[in-house]
């Protein structure tokens, strides 16, 4: 091992050494000029040094944020084939009975309309009542919101997260609060659930390349969305 001393005008050094052992010559030529910050210097594998960019970065795409009202079904457009797609709901409410919150994604083919697989259930606030919500395997649509508040003064907030698996299959997770609007005067008021959703979508066999190219998010029985905001985003 050799080394190369830099002496500070303090009398301090700066120390460069080579390996303990080194079997041939070797040149390392720099470059003529300081990259920029955040920037590496890389090798061409053959001496020449370079400064270069990181190339982890990811790439966040917001595909809709809308507020809603008056329409049973939203639908965002899906580019970049993202490894995880991010639907925020904040305080969303519908009229009538009967709805409960799903969603769809669509490939280059169409619809998925099977291979969804689902539970949820809902826990009240200050107690151990847990309502299961009627869902399982093969269903036609995964379920966001599967617990039927049969009240149009519901607001539901929280986000659901799909995570890519594999190409044409995504795992996902949600997690909700619900509560009454605050104008409400009825003996339950006050109550507030804790709403969790998850399961997987497994059938993509006749969908097109497997890669999501929209999300749709509706009600099931039919009934309008009246208020709230959605917003849906990924990163690829």
């Amino acid at each position: 091992m050799s080394e190369l001393n830099l002496t500070h005008s303090n009398g301090n050094k700066v120390k460069l050494t080579t390996p303990d052992t080194l079997a041939a010559n070797k040149t390392f030529k720099l470059p003529g000029a300081d990259g920029s910050s955040g920037q590496f210097l890389k090798t061409d594998g053959s001496g020449a040094l370079s400064f270069a960019t990181p190339s982890y970065t990811q790439t966040y795409t917001e595909y809709l944020s809308q507020s809603l009202s008056g329409a049973n079904s939203y639908t965002a457009t899906i580019s970049n084939n993202p490894k995880i797609i991010e639907v925020s709901l904040y305080k969303l409410r519908m009229v009538g009975s009967g709805n409960v919150t799903m969603y769809r994604v669509s490939t280059s083919a169409g619809e998925v309309t099977s291979g969804y697989h689902d539970i949820s259930y809902a826990v009240k606030a200050g107690t151990t009542d847990t309502r299961n919500a009627v869902r399982g395997s093969g269903q036609g649509q995964g379920c966001l919101t599967n617990y039927d508040f049969t009240n149009p003064d519901n607001l539901i907030s929280g986000e659901a997260r799909f995570t890519r698996v594999a190409a044409g299959l995504y795992t996902w997770q949600a997690l909700y609060d619900h509560r009454f609007d605050p104008s409400r005067s009825d003996s339950d008021a006050n109550d507030q659930y804790l709403l969790n959703s998850k399961g997987h979508i497994a059938d993509f066999s006749s969908s097109g390349s497997g890669n999501i190219t929209a999300f749709r998010i509706f009600t099931s029985g039919g009934g309008n969305f009246t208020g709230g905001h959605i917003t849906v985003r990924g990163i690829a």
